[in-house]
């Protein structure tokens, strides 16, 4: 009687990853390598937000808005306010989950690689764009109801709303790209 050797799991996972390809596994650990190290510098990511914010209040509500660390400061009234993007408000989490799905398709041979990212790079346009709406509607809020009243309906009430419309924003447009560019490449 002689025993069959059971190969063990890495025996059994080199096969699966010579299918995948160098290629699509290099973008898979760069994609997902690249989110952490975003997540990582947090305080970077925010500040750029922020100063993006202020640029956008700026042009909005006049020349005062500045950007200090992850804090969009203007005037209301004569009184110094702002708003603070915290990790909670950053765009960078609001897309984890396209880069989750995303890191899930890149190994798919039958979903292009170039269709998966140009759709999670449209998608994170999409969603930082409608975020970066969402903390205009804070400091206009702000400015036209003041500090207490403005933050607490625009945050709470009308940013909640901005938020979930530009997550399915987002999660359609990267959807239909993904549909769309598979079958265009499929037929191509």
């Amino acid at each position: 009687m002689s025993a069959v050797p059971v190969p063990p799991p890495a025996g059994r996972l080199a096969p699966a990853l010579r299918r995948i390809g160098p290629v699509r596994l290099t973008l898979t650990a760069a994609l997902l390598t690249g989110t952490v190290v975003l997540l990582g510098h947090d305080r970077a990511v925010r500040h750029a937000e922020a100063c993006v914010s202020a640029f956008l209040v700026r042009r909005t509500w006049g020349p005062e808005a500045r950007c200090l660390a992850d804090n969009t400061l203007y005037r209301v009234d004569g009184v110094l306010a702002g708003h603070t993007v915290t990790i909670g408000c950053s765009a960078v989490v609001l897309l984890v989950p396209f880069v989750l799905v995303a890191a899930l398709l890149l190994p798919v041979r039958r979903m292009p690689a170039v269709v998966t990212l140009g759709s999670l790079g449209v998608a994170a346009v999409v969603v930082a764009t409608v975020n970066q709406l969402r903390l205009l509607t804070i400091a206009t809020g702000i400015h036209l109801w003041g500090l207490e009243r403005g933050y607490g309906v625009t945050h709470v009430l009308a940013g909640s709303i901005v938020s979930t419309v530009g997550i399915v924003l987002g999660g359609l447009t990267f959807l239909v790209l993904l549909t769309r560019g598979a079958r265009a490449v499929g037929r191509g």
